[in-house]
């Protein structure tokens, strides 16, 4: 059978495919102008800060679109409707887009034109799902469309407070706020993605080892990060602390379950694996970090969270929807595989710097350089199945 040529509107079948090169271009662009934008002349965005700008665009910029990549093509899975495609989609991604133009002249823009495309793009993301969820009577499904209204009231009163400073909340509990957000999604996603993708596998090899489900870890460590984000925002340090720290332990836990090793044979649940381990390993840096200060910053060890467990999930999961179908099988290429490696090698970068104070500048300029050839090598790979039919299911060979 002949397939049908690629078209350049074949972008927008599917929300994964814009949502996704977005993201990439963004973790590109972003990182590369907060690093290296001043030495090439260009000026220097800011919210409040140029360090408010460049968290608020790693988390809710290239965090939320790709948030809305997964759950706006998961959800067709969750209840049997027609994807979300042509004008709707071309719609979420230039409200996304006018987000990111507006951020850069954060601190000129008037405040109603700062924030309408974030309160837009959210709200309307937040209502598609909303929309295909209540229409299928999903109601177990809920909690994600709330989640990205979650995202966008949190992205709301961060762009708020970095320009206006009147709020409940300061800068420091927005921000950690939002990377928490990320924390928990990565819980419940990889969660449930980890030990399915896994048994999946091992069944279609005829290994044994199956992953073994842990109700009672899942319910214990999702109640302790929603308690470690409450304490927090109540700004209790030691006891946000110690509840981050107990979070991490039973992620530990949910862990061992999982045939994790046996999973290493497989390019594509390595890369899920060993970005799930940033999660506890993150938690029990932030959590350290929270009662020994003087030892290690909590804005380098939150980095663990941010570029491992989130960056390396999101690439994991994008890696999927790029991966080559052999058969029921998915299979990552070397380009995929390198650009994952240069992630995880940024996070490990970037989270030396406390332990090698004296090469504090190489080693941030290294990390930025490991992370924008990791996501350079995605789009490289990816762009050529965003164009073309669509084939599904987008994130599981046809037999998962």
């Amino acid at each position: 059978m002949t397939l049908p040529p690629k078209r350049l509107s074949d972008l927008w079948l599917a929300p994964h495919r814009p949502l996704f090169l977005a993201a990439g271009l963004w973790s590109v662009i972003a990182l590369a102008w907060w690093q290296w934008g001043a030495a090439l002349g260009l000026p220097s965005p800011g919210l409040g800060t140029p360090v408010h700008w460049h968290a608020h665009e790693m988390l809710a910029g290239f965090g939320g679109a790709s948030m809305a990549a997964y759950f706006l093509t998961a959800v067709t899975g969750w209840t049997g409707r027609a994807p979300v495609t042509g004008r709707l989609l071309q719609a979420v991604v230039a409200l996304w887009c006018l987000e990111r133009l507006a951020m850069v002249w954060g601190d000129s823009l008037p405040l109603p034109l700062l924030v309408l495309p974030g309160i837009g793009y959210f709200g309307l993301v937040a209502g598609l799902l909303f929309r295909d969820i209540l229409g299928a009577r999903v109601w177990g499904k809920l909690g994600f469309p709330s989640a990205v209204v979650a995202l966008g009231l949190a992205d709301l009163l961060f762009v708020v407070a970095a320009r206006e400073g009147a709020l409940p909340f300061d800068m420091q509990a927005l921000t950690r706020a939002l990377w928490m957000f990320f924390a928990i999604k990565v819980s419940v996603i990889g969660g449930k993605m980890l030990p399915a993708f896994t048994g999946n596998w091992l069944k279609l090899i005829g290994r044994g080892g199956m992953p073994r489900q842990n109700p009672l870890a899942d319910r214990l460590g999702l109640l302790l990060l929603f308690a470690a984000l409450g304490l927090t925002l109540a700004g209790d340090e030691w006891a946000s602390a110690v509840a981050l720290m107990l979070a991490a332990l039973v992620q530990f836990w949910r862990f061992a379950g999982w045939a994790s090793l046996t999973a290493l044979g497989n390019p594509l649940l390595a890369m899920l694996h060993l970005t799930f381990l940033w999660l506890p390993f993150g938690l029990m840096l932030v959590g350290l970090a929270r009662l020994f200060p003087e030892i290690l910053r909590e804005a380098d060890a939150v980095h663990a969270l941010t570029m491992g467990a989130m960056g390396g999930m999101i690439l994991s999961i994008a890696a999927r929807a790029a991966a080559r179908r052999d058969g029921p099988a998915l299979r990552a290429g070397p380009i995929l595989i390198l650009g994952y490696a240069l992630i995880w090698l940024a996070t490990v970068a970037r989270l030396a710097v406390d332990a090698l104070p004296d090469h504090y500048a190489g080693l941030i300029a290294g990390a930025a350089t490991l992370w924008t050839l990791g996501w350079a090598l995605f789009l490289l790979a990816f762009l050529p199945t965003a164009l073309g039919p669509v084939l599904r299911p987008i994130f599981s060979g046809p037999k998962a």
